[in-house]
């Protein structure tokens, strides 16, 4: 079956690319306002981009009323956020957070999720998460539909001790870190199971 993007709803679209681009990592982000009000919410548009500099890149839809969301406005005024990966103990506290709250709710605090200092931006890390990534805003991409594309310079990466085998060279055990994934509308997906393949040579 074949859709042509200029002939279908970005709804349509919306769920082609929710529903084959999967699995997809979950960045939960943490971000201030300029008055010093603390947002966290989840997003799955979200990759590492690059290594020199080490660069992700995150993708924001607009509100139902085309309006930005809480994070992208505040990493957009701001240029400080922290990208906290999802474990599966976090799952239902990152659930939690991505409840439509007003912006003057702090979603930590409603979903009972405690932080710890960054060492580079404002906003703080989320204390659970076995992975988080402070960052500075490097380039935006404003979308015609409302939404926006921004990439961040990662300036300190945090890991949980247990999940580094070794630190020269570097090794990271992936099934320590136990992640999870987005997949389409209510599913997530483990990443328990795995497989090796070695590159021809």
């Amino acid at each position: 079956m074949h859709f042509a993007s200029d002939e279908i709803s970005p709804m349509m679209a919306y769920r082609l690319l929710s529903s084959t681009i999967i699995p997809r990592p979950i960045a939960f982000v943490t971000s201030m306002d300029e008055d010093g009000h603390l947002n966290a919410a989840p997003f799955s548009f979200f990759n590492g981009m690059g290594n020199e500099p080490p660069t992700l890149v995150l993708g924001f839809l607009p509100n139902a009323d085309g309006s930005q969301k809480d994070t992208p406005r505040n990493i957009l005024a701001t240029g400080e956020f922290v990208v906290n990966l999802v474990d599966e103990a976090l799952v239902s506290q990152m659930n939690m957070a991505a409840a439509s709250l007003p912006p003057d709710v702090d979603e930590l605090a409603h979903a009972g999720l405690a932080t710890q200092a960054s060492l580079g931006v404002s906003p703080p890390r989320i204390k659970a998460s076995p992975v988080s990534m402070e960052c500075l805003l490097s380039q935006d991409m404003p979308l015609k539909g409302g939404g926006v594309i921004l990439i961040g310079e990662v300036i300190h990466f945090h890991l949980r001790d247990d999940v580094i085998s070794s630190q020269d060279p570097l090794r990271i055990e992936v099934d320590k870190l136990d992640l999870v994934s987005r997949l389409n509308g209510p599913l997530y997906g483990r990443t328990r199971e795995s497989f090796e393949l070695s590159r021809p040579k």
